[in-house]
């Protein structure tokens, strides 16, 4: 009887893969960190749709000073890190209804002409609703533009998202948050004199 041979031939197979684990997980590491880093620089896909009608529709060259971006796992460590440490309760509830937000600053090119208003806010309401969104706020007054937007289904306390721009005429702000508002209305409910101020409110 010959002595068994595939001994040696499955050692190296396995030894190899336990190499290769060894030199691809690392490697895996930094591509999975890259793409963490920049994902914080860019805004989430609504506002980029919005931020790129705005300025497609502008006619005008733009300059982007920042683009921000904090995901759910990045506000969740920023939650954990808020729990061990001494907050106002007004300040905890805010930071524990957030759960994702990015901004875009933009300034006017040096030289460019002041865009048409009407014609950015008819672009980006278009852009928005074919992407499901609503515009609850606008207003133009003078130079200046603002715009909130909200979805147009599946709204609740606890999964609210909004996209939020304003226009000053020489400078454009983007912001878009996601976050569970219940946090923020049981902080309210708890204050004692919240009643009395919204029945003030209501005679006005």
């Amino acid at each position: 009887m010959n002595p068994p041979s595939d001994m040696p031939t499955t050692r190296r197979p396995a030894r190899r893969l336990w190499l290769w684990g060894l030199l691809v997980t690392p490697l895996l590491l930094l591509v999975l960190l890259a793409a963490f880093v920049a994902n914080c620089f860019r805004l989430g896909s609504d506002a980029r749709a919005l931020r790129n009608e705005l300025i497609k529709s502008s006619g005008v060259e733009w300059r982007q000073q920042i683009a921000l971006n904090a995901g759910y796992f990045t506000l969740g460590a920023v939650r954990a890190g808020v729990s061990c440490v001494k907050l106002d309760p007004g300040a905890r509830a805010a930071v524990q209804s957030i759960r994702s937000a990015g901004m875009g600053i933009y300034h006017l090119a040096s030289g460019m002409p002041s865009p048409n208003r009407a014609t950015m806010l008819a672009a980006a309401d278009s852009a928005m609703t074919a992407r499901g969104w609503e515009r609850v706020v606008g207003v133009m007054d003078g130079h200046d533009l603002v715009a909130v937007y909200l979805p147009g289904e599946n709204i609740s306390a606890r999964r609210l998202k909004c996209c939020v721009m304003v226009f000053d005429g020489k400078e454009m702000v983007l912001v878009s948050a996601r976050g569970n508002l219940e946090p923020l209305l049981q902080y309210a409910l708890d204050q004692p004199d919240f009643c009395a101020q919204i029945r003030h409110l209501a005679k006005r």
